[in-house]
């Protein structure tokens, strides 16, 4: 059963990302200048946040199931409407600001649900899987789509909508796992929301919890356009650089078994060379560079990312979780204000400098989580 709500998840996460293949397209084909591509980029967090808070709330009173099948047809309309994003800079932000909210309303529970089908082992590691390998191969989908089809605009959200439609129906006969649902009433705590035990994993979470979107920002956001004049077809390039990226973050999930609660140490040093080493690649003019800078970054977002879930699953209490890992994800995200941050100081000292500057960021967050540890 567990198999058929990370699908689910696995078809959210390829239509949450598989957008930043298309600004490229958006580009060349609407005119949009690098401003109204920025604010449709961060449109998709403003619908993100309030879906992962509210939503992990809700599923905590009344089920992960009543929560996350509603949320898929949220998604499925959302797409539906980017599919006509011909029509101009307004459909897109309405479609990026649904499927934000879609979004957010299906990972939290999501998540959850996952981890409360699986076992206390491996419930972190399957959730963070499934997500990752839709955010890595949406975008190698949909750069091919959108190179070789006729709608380049249009047809990697119909193949999407499509496939969440199937994946919909799969997840259907799974049954609830949240505590208050299964009792038919919310716990205490469900009601009050989180305690000050909860309030303290999250907040030892805060120094490192950005940077597992912080480091597959700089190579979904930042990378490829900086490469964009240095490469033959850029939608193809950034494709792979970004399923590059975040297949890595799938490649090291075994590694999360052994590290446990330690990864995330391991995920920031990584994460912190791949951002130096980006900033060499910008400054030598290498797209072939930007290959290896993917695999550090996603091997940095893959260990981050699973051990703060890994570490709510097992300090949480269950009836609160839903909450916590939506609170978390919010903080995660965080980090895709990266690219914002970045274009202003490169303004002013150059990109290669900034990102220099951004690595030794990542280097201070890791001895603080040290510290703390």
């Amino acid at each position: 059963m567990n198999l058929r709500v990370e699908l689910l998840l696995f078809m959210t996460g390829w239509g949450a990302n598989h957008f930043s293949t298309l600004l490229v397209v958006y580009r060349k084909n609407l005119g949009l200048l690098p401003p109204a591509l920025g604010i449709l980029f961060g449109a998709y967090a403003l619908g993100l946040v309030p879906g992962l808070i509210l939503a992990g709330r809700a599923s905590d009173r009344r089920g992960r199931r009543a929560v996350v099948l509603p949320a898929s047809l949220l998604a499925i309309a959302g797409s539906a409407v980017l599919a006509f994003g011909e029509r101009g800079f307004g459909v897109l932000l309405a479609g990026r600001l649904i499927y934000g909210l879609a979004t957010g309303s299906v990972m939290s529970p999501g998540s959850v649900w996952v981890q409360e089908l699986s076992s206390p082992a491996t419930g972190a590691r399957r959730a963070t899987l499934a997500l990752s390998a839709g955010f890595g191969l949406g975008p190698l989908v949909s750069g091919v789509i959108a190179e070789f089809a006729p709608a380049p605009m249009a047809w990697p959200y119909v193949v999407h909508a499509i496939a969440m439609v199937a994946a919909l129906v799969q997840v259907r006969p799974v049954p609830e796992t949240a505590p208050g649902a299964l009792g038919g009433t919310a716990t205490p705590r469900g009601r009050r929301g989180l305690g000050r035990r909860e309030w303290r994993v999250l907040a030892e979470l805060l120094p490192v919890a950005p940077w597992a979107f912080g480091f597959p920002a700089v190579t979904i956001a930042i990378l490829p356009g900086l490469m964009r004049a240095l490469v033959g077809r850029p939608v193809i390039y950034s494709g792979l650089v970004i399923a590059t990226t975040l297949g890595t973050g799938v490649a090291v999930q075994p590694l999360t078994r052994r590290l446990r609660r330690r990864g995330d140490l391991l995920g920031l040093a990584l994460g912190a060379l791949g951002v130096f080493l980006a900033a060499y690649a910008v400054a030598v003019g290498s797209p072939a560079l930007v290959f290896a800078v993917a695999v550090l970054l996603g091997a940095g977002y893959g260990l981050v990312m699973t051990t703060g879930l890994l570490e709510i699953s097992e300090r949480v209490a269950q009836e609160s979780r839903g909450t916590a890992v939506g609170i978390y994800y919010v903080l995660t995200y965080v980090g895709f204000t990266l690219p914002f941050i970045e274009a202003l100081a490169a303004k002013h000292v150059g990109d290669a400098p900034t990102l220099a500057l951004t690595g030794g960021a990542a280097v201070a967050c890791l001895l603080i989580r040290v510290a703390i540890k």
